[in-house]
């Protein structure tokens, strides 16, 4: 008779209750900020918010909670009349879902957003996280992907080889991803996040998934961490807004710290505390600076509902704000637009800052 030494999700899931370092699925907020220097001078901070999904956690059968409206109806501070300025009062009634990962919501969480591109193994295989995958054995679709493997497995498996890709190894410890669920059923993320860090919890890896809004493209960029701080520069490579050019340098500040919050019945939470910079310049100087500063709280049916009587409708503001602020730049600050994969040289942009140079030093 043979017995299996394979863990089970049931084991997998008892590990994780036991492992006091194991990261919390969590709600990140804070801000994003925008600031362009040249050729005209726009400023921008707004709100935002990441859904923190521990897909490690999540693979191994740790479940995100399933929020409604149901219970916010005897509730004064969190009650449907917030709500119902945004949603009609029919569907409140009902209990309308707020945060689902298994139906559709007002924020709903769906794996196969995430990550495209990417193959993952039948439940039979056995990934080697130092093995390196060539650009081959990489897949165009999701649609590709194995039909045995639960979607949270998968997407733990398709994170673990964009991490080899792009980063060289897979993290040893946990996955979080720093994601944007889909929002009244619409997704839209300029970027997503995935954080890698070892068996002491120490941040050893970042996966950029950047998304080009007007050209719908995805692109990923992979890093290694050296612990809570890390810089780090490299040539920019995939096109993302209409008035930047190809040819330009990134510079990237990161930092990750893990704080401890004290509750009213002296449980300890973990939360994460996140800044990622970016810095972007090219021949002409310091171009633009970007970024996102978020803290973490424990996703809890509380803190979501928190948060969604604050922001319902991210998704669909963050795209407004994006097309507003492109039509900002080009029809009232008249900053040339740049054509898909253009260098500075090659566009308007290059006579427009020579022509005002010229101006400068006449």
């Amino acid at each position: 008779m043979t017995v299996s030494t394979k863990p089970t999700n049931d084991m997998l899931r008892l590990e994780l209750a036991c492992d006091t370092t194991a990261l919390a699925h969590q709600l990140l907020e804070g801000t994003t900020w925008h600031s362009r220097l040249l050729p005209s001078v726009n400023k921008f901070v707004y709100p935002y918010r990441y859904w923190g999904i521990n897909i490690s956690a999540l693979a191994a059968g740790q479940a995100l909670p399933e929020v409604n409206t149901a219970a916010l109806s005897d509730h004064k501070v969190l009650g449907v009349s917030h709500l119902s300025k945004v949603l009609p009062k029919k569907l409140l009634a009902k209990g309308l879902p707020l945060f689902s990962a298994k139906t559709k919501a007002l924020q709903q969480f769906c794996p196969n957003d995430y990550l495209e591109g990417f193959n993952s193994l039948s439940s039979n295989e056995s990934l080697n996280d130092n093995e390196n995958i060539s650009d081959n054995e990489s897949i165009n679709s999701n649609e590709d992907i194995d039909n045995d493997l639960p979607s949270n497995q998968a997407l733990k498996q398709r994170l673990s080889q964009a991490f080899i890709k792009h980063a060289g190894s897979s993290p040893t410890g946990d996955m979080l991803g720093l994601l944007v669920c889909r929002n009244a059923g619409m997704y839209f993320s300029p970027v997503n996040f995935y954080l890698g860090f070892n068996e002491q919890q120490t941040p050893t890896h970042l996966l950029a998934e950047v998304s080009n809004t007007p050209w719908d493209k995805r692109h990923y960029y992979g890093f290694l961490l050296e612990g809570e701080e890390t810089e780090f520069c490299h040539d920019k490579d995939f096109h993302v807004s209409p008035f930047n050019p190809i040819d330009q340098l990134y510079r990237w500040q990161v930092t990750i710290k893990r704080t401890q919050q004290h509750t009213i019945d002296n449980q300890s939470n973990t939360g994460l505390q996140v800044r990622i910079a970016i810095d972007i310049s090219d021949e002409r100087g310091e171009v633009l600076k970007t970024g996102i500063k978020i803290s973490g709280v424990p996703l809890t049916e509380t803190t979501v509902r928190n948060s969604l009587r604050k922001n319902p409708l991210m998704n669909m503001t963050s795209l407004a704000r994006i097309y507003g602020q492109a039509f900002k730049l080009y029809a009232i600050k008249k900053v040339p637009y740049i054509n898909y994969d253009e260098k500075l040289a090659d566009s308007d942009q290059k006579t427009s800052t020579s022509l005002k140079s010229e101006t400068l030093n006449d």
